[in-house]
């Protein structure tokens, strides 16, 4: 594997320093529709709910509804046919009637389609390993983080799931991390710890101390040999500034901005009427005021720990190109690696229930996928990324509660814990398609 210093990262990162916020329309429209197989032919009879709205087909497949909220859940269903999910929106020019086209599969696709899907196999089956963490390689080895008897490693697996190699480190770190330069890094609570990997042999440099050096790792999200690009939280991280900055000169310009301005006002007022500031809070003289200043600290800790939510408007790279999902504004926006704006489309997978505000790409950067849980059960939707449908679902029925999701080719990996040991996690492997 390719080792880059990121001491240089940093260094780059410490030179650089609206969107319109939308909510759901409230516009009275028309939807009118037809449903089909997948050789066209017209099915009747099928049960349509658009939002609140219900209807039936006809003999000819058509139906009719009308809505007021956009965007809008679409559920097909019927006896013969796999369901049908979508999303509705209004199309930019606000037309009253709005047309869609439903192509239902039958059941017996559905079935073959969830069979080829379901292949699982243990990627690391040792019964005595406990995987804290893992990182995906483009050899198709894994990397994990581990402890074995008390005793905690790195250690190295080849394509077969065979170690490699291995080396012992502290105990209790909390994460392996990738960052925008493809170096990996071994996290801890208090330092952080760059490594390498030379001829197949693990070295790991002297530690650091955290001090937010994380965080400004994390902040880089894109890196080549002419720019780099960064974001900044600011608004109680209810606003995210993407920068690019040219390596070569420093300079830097502002590449993207997405906002919640709503929530961000909830949370000026939820703080105002609250808590009073910092400097305030500890110069209680009576039990009363002891009491009303604990009475401040739990409504601050609440506020600063569970309140605020960071807004989720990511960055990544997918073909060759940059892509910000801004979930906000219910689009997604195309740079080119230079940072020239290209296209925009609309984004509504967001809507469908269970979604976790979480989106994983594969490690080729080819392709991505939307994360939904339900009762511990999750799936995920493929993006396409050209019009934001979504296409294929795949759902990982093997284990609840999956964590550390990574898709690689053909494969979705993830850490999943042991039945009648809560407290063993093992990784776990299963096929795409």
């Amino acid at each position: 594997m390719k080792h880059l210093n990121h001491t240089g990262l940093i260094f780059l990162l410490l030179f650089a320093g609206g969107a319109i916020n939308t909510t759901w329309s409230q516009v009275e429209a028309i939807v009118k529709g037809k449903v089909v197989t997948e050789n066209g032919a017209p099915i009747k009879n099928a049960s349509v709910k658009l939002g609140s709205s219900d209807a039936r087909t006809n003999n000819s497949g058509f139906f009719i509804v009308k809505n007021s909220t956009f965007p809008a859940k679409l559920t097909v269903t019927h006896s013969l046919y796999a369901e049908y999910l979508d999303m509705v929106v209004l199309p930019e020019k606000r037309q009253d009637t709005i047309r869609v086209f439903v192509v239902m599969t039958g059941k017996e696709k559905e079935l073959e389609e969830v069979t080829i899907s379901a292949e699982k196999v243990w990627v690391y089956p040792r019964k005595q390993a406990n995987v804290l963490d893992f990182l995906v390689q483009p050899d198709n080895g894994i990397l994990l983080c581990c402890s074995d008897e008390n005793r905690y490693f790195i250690r190295s697996l080849n394509a077969k799931g065979e170690k490699t190699n291995e080396i012992p480190i502290r105990n209790h770190p909390k994460k392996l991390y990738r960052d925008c330069m493809e170096t990996i890094h071994l996290i801890y609570s208090d330092s952080i710890y760059e490594t390498a990997f030379i001829d197949n042999s693990i070295g790991i440099f002297q530690a650091k101390a955290v001090m937010g050096i994380f965080n400004l790792l994390k902040s880089c999200v894109y890196k080549d040999d002419k720019n780099l690009v960064k974001y900044n939280y600011s608004n109680e991280d209810q606003r995210i500034e993407y920068l690019a900055i040219d390596i070569q000169s420093k300079q830097s310009r502002t590449l993207y901005v997405g906002e919640d301005r709503t929530e961000y006002r909830q949370m000026e007022e939820y703080a105002y009427e609250h808590y009073m500031a910092d400097e305030k809070m500890f110069h209680s003289q009576t039990s009363e005021q002891l009491k009303i200043t604990r009475g401040i600290w739990n409504e601050k800790q609440y506020y600063d720990l569970i309140v605020i939510n960071p807004v989720y408007i990511p960055l990544f790279e997918l073909n060759d190109s940059l892509f910000i999902f801004d979930h906000v504004n219910d689009s997604a926006v195309v740079f080119t690696r230079d940072g020239m704006r290209v296209r925009s489309f609309p984004i509504v997978y967001q809507y469908f229930d269970g979604w976790k505000k979480e989106l994983i790409t594969n490690l080729e950067k080819t392709k991505i996928f939307a994360r939904y849980d339900s009762e511990g059960i999750t799936t995920l939707r493929e993006i396409n990324t050209t019009n934001g449908k979504t296409e294929r679902i795949i759902q990982l029925e093997k284990h609840v509660f999956p964590e550390h999701l990574q898709i690689h080719e053909d494969f979705i990996y993830y850490i999943y814990k042991d039945y009648l040991n809560q407290s063993m996690h093992y990784i776990f492997k299963q096929r795409l398609e």
